[in-house]
């Protein structure tokens, strides 16, 4: 009920705020969405801009565990405090999000690779960005300075680099995005440092991952 009457009371806000201003009323519905979302508690503090952009050195290599299929457009596995990621023919502001992992120190090791066909886009990287979950499981925050721009080639090249400022038995996950509109790609990307807790759905909060 309380969420309810939160909600009811910054719908009538934004009605009063239509009728006695002169601001653009797209920016300003804008702004109450925004409001709204962080106002209950489900809101993602987004502040992954790239202005710490970092293109990894060469360097590292990833041997997927057995049982492990790269095939699928967005898969992966934690397996003895690695986590294995693999990715597919991702096309059109594509992205990816695993579910939670538990940092084992105050970091974490990223090895990535990825390859595209130049025919179909004209992007030369994607990029990774580790996010915190909060304590109490309502939003996540980015980890400055752990967006990586993996440069993609056609051989495969790996990448590697070391991401510092953890905590210890926090939870984090990571995601693969573009800066494109349009982008097609293929790569892998191998995440240690990890304890071996299992993974912690995205969607609810709880539960295990894929």
């Amino acid at each position: 009920m309380k969420l309810h009457h939160r909600a009811l009371s910054l719908v009538l806000a934004a009605g009063m705020a239509f009728t006695l201003t002169a601001c653009d009323p797209m920016e300003s519905l804008k702004g109450l969405v925004v409001d709204m979302v962080h106002a209950m508690g489900l809101g993602t503090t987004t502040t992954d801009d790239g202005s710490d952009e970092l293109h990894p050195p060469v360097g590292g290599s990833i041997t997927f565990p057995e049982g492990f299929d790269p095939t699928g457009s967005f898969h992966y596995q934690l397996q003895d405090g690695q986590l294995y990621i693999a990715f597919n023919d991702i096309s059109l502001n594509g992205f990816g999000n695993t579910d939670y992992f538990t940092a084992a120190g105050d970091s974490v090791t990223i090895t990535a690779y990825g390859s595209t066909d130049e025919s179909l886009t004209s992007i030369d990287s994607y990029k990774i960005a580790l996010w915190e979950l909060s304590d109490d499981n309502t939003h996540t925050t980015y980890v400055p300075g752990s967006t990586l721009y993996i440069d993609v080639s056609t051989d495969e090249t790996c990448h590697t680099q070391t991401i510092t400022g953890l905590t210890p038995g926090k939870r984090y996950k990571a995601t693969v995005t573009f800066d494109s509109t349009r982008a097609y790609a293929t790569g892998a990307i191998c995440i240690s440092g990890l304890t071996d807790d299992a993974l912690v759905s995205t969607d609810s909060g709880n539960g295990e991952g894929a």
